[in-house]
């Protein structure tokens, strides 16, 4: 997780699973789903986002444990 978010959003500082997905990495709305994708592509799995809260979904960690949680393998 933390190897794909920083290729994907090159950040400045280390990021780890406390790391602040807006305030810290800039993760909008559209690249969080392209983020979504490619977790899936890499992984091999189907993440359902029905119950996506972005509210409760603020660090690194808080987007791990909702695909643990929510993720299908193919």
């Amino acid at each position: 997780m933390v190897a794909l978010l920083t290729r994907m959003l090159r950040p400045e500082a280390p990021v780890t699973v406390g790391t602040q997905l807006m305030d810290e990495l800039g993760l909008s709305s559209s690249l969080a789903l392209e983020l979504l994708l490619e977790i899936e592509d890499e992984l091999e799995i189907q993440i359902d986002v029905e119950d996506l809260d972005e509210d409760r979904m603020t660090t690194v960690g808080d987007l791990a444990d909702y695909i643990t949680q929510h993720c299908t393998p193919r």
